[in-house]
C-alpha cells in the first residue's frame, strides 16, 4: 500500500487543512478549496468552540485589541493554523493540531499566546526558541542559524543547549524529531 502524500483536506475523509492564502485563512475540506468568507459552517463552529477553550489565545486577542468576535476567529485561525502541510489541522475525528509557523508578522505583541507553541517537559519554549528549533529541523549548522538569528556562535550553542534541556533530549536529531512531532517545521 502506498502511503498518502496529499495535503490534508484533499481527500474526502473529513480532515481539514487550514493555511494562509493572499493574507487570509483558507482551507481544503472534502477536496474543495474554501476562502475565509466561504468556510463551511461546521468548520467555523469547530474553530469557534476551540477558540472559546483557548485562554492564552483569547488573552493574545485582547492584547492586540481585537474585540469583534468574527475578527477574533479570523485572527485566531490565521495565527494558529496558517501553515500548509500534510498534517490535518482538524482530523476527521475533530481533533485539532495547531502549528507554529512563520507568519511574517513577528515581532508580535501576542507571540506565544495567539500562535501555538507546544508545551515541553522542562519549562516553556519562547517564540525565539521555536524559530531556532525550526532551523535545526532544516539541518542547518549552528553557525548558519546564529547568523540568521543575529547572535554569536557561542550564544547559539548556549541556546541550543537550553532547548535540549527544555525538551529533554541531547541531540540535534532529537530536536528535529521534536519539531516533527509538534508540527513546528
Amino acid at each position: 500500500m502506498i502511503p498518502n502524500t496529499n495535503p490534508a483536506g484533499l481527500l474526502k475523509d473529513g480532515s481539514v487543512e487550514i493555511f494562509v492564502m493572499n493574507g487570509d485563512p483558507a482551507c481544503f475540506y472534502q477536496g474543495i478549496l474554501y476562502t475565509w468568507s466561504e468556510f463551511p459552517p461546521e468548520i467555523i463552529e469547530q474553530l469557534r468552540a476551540e477558540l472559546s477553550k483557548d485562554y492564552k489565545a483569547l488573552k493574545g486577542l485582547y492584547i492586540l485589541g481585537i474585540a469583534d468576535p468574527e475578527e477574533q476567529l479570523k485572527k485566531y485561525t490565521f495565527c494558529h493554523f496558517g501553515d500548509f502541510d500534510k498534517v490535518p489541522d482538524i482530523s476527521h475525528q475533530g481533533e485539532f493540531s495547531p502549528e507554529y509557523w512563520d507568519c511574517g508578522l513577528r515581532p508580535c505583541l501576542a507571540d506565544g499566546l495567539l500562535c501555538h507553541i507546544p508545551e515541553v517537559p522542562c519549562g516553556n519554549l519562547t517564540p525565539h526558541e521555536a524559530k531556532i528549533i525550526r532551523l535545526i529541523a532544516r539541518d542547518l549548522p549552528n553557525k548558519t542559524i546564529a547568523d540568521r538569528m543575529g547572535v554569536t556562535l557561542h550564544t547559539m550553542n548556549r541556546e541550543v543547549k537550553n532547548i535540549t534541556r527544555k525538551i529533554n533530549c541531547n541531540t540535534k536529531s532529537g530536536i528535529a524529531s521534536f519539531a516533527g512531532r509538534n508540527n513546528i517545521i
